[in-house]
């Protein structure tokens, strides 16, 4: 009886932590916006009501374990909604300059669309809800890596406008030179035809 309740009391422990590692997770990515915490709070609350059931009826050590594996559920939910806010202002930065050229601003452009191609093959290949879990560890180090990027890509939009400023005035006195041109062809025509 006393090495079950040795058992029991490291799961506990290990349960703690994982929790502990779950809110963690959470605090990281609130100031990314409160709704993304959701699916990873639920988790913690089904975790919690794991340990009420085992709290009821200790024989049952079944609820360990589903207790468990939703505080990794819950790490995992936390880091995946963030990837996927990530992931959404990368597209926000990729839609808003489309027809500009990055690669003079941000020279390693190709390596950071590849850390974030990375980052999202990873949200798609762990898409079995019940081994998701498992990876919670992994998702920390894709979000941060994808979040410092897609903050290096942000923090460049004011020299990325200024790229886009300075090719509209090009185009745009490369359009007045070409009309001015055409003018003064037509007024030469008009000028020196013989009538």
């Amino acid at each position: 009886m006393n090495s079950e309740f040795d058992n029991d009391q490291k799961q506990l422990a290990g349960i703690a932590k994982l929790f502990n590692e779950a809110e963690i997770a959470i605090k990281e990515i609130e100031d990314y916006g409160s709704e993304l915490v959701v699916p990873a709070v639920n988790q913690l609350r089904y975790c919690g009501n794991h340990l009420v059931r085992y709290l009821s009826d200790t024989s049952n050590k079944e609820e360990l374990s589903d207790s468990i594996k939703h505080c990794k559920r819950a790490a995992y939910d936390a880091y995946e909604s963030a990837i996927v806010y990530h992931l959404f202002e990368f597209k926000k930065f990729k839609d808003d300059y489309r027809r500009v050229q990055i690669t003079p601003v941000i020279s390693d452009y190709a390596d950071i669309q590849q850390k974030i191609i990375q980052a999202r093959n990873f949200i798609r290949n762990n898409n079995e809800s019940k081994t998701r879990g498992e990876f919670y560890k992994d998702g920390r180090k894709h979000l941060q890596l994808l979040a410092g990027n897609v903050e290096k890509l942000n923090s460049n939009r004011d020299e990325l406008n200024k790229a886009i400023r300075k090719e509209r005035t090009t185009l745009l006195s490369q359009v007045v030179g070409g009309i001015a041109a055409i003018i003064a062809i037509v007024t030469f025509i008009i000028v020196y035809s013989p009538s």
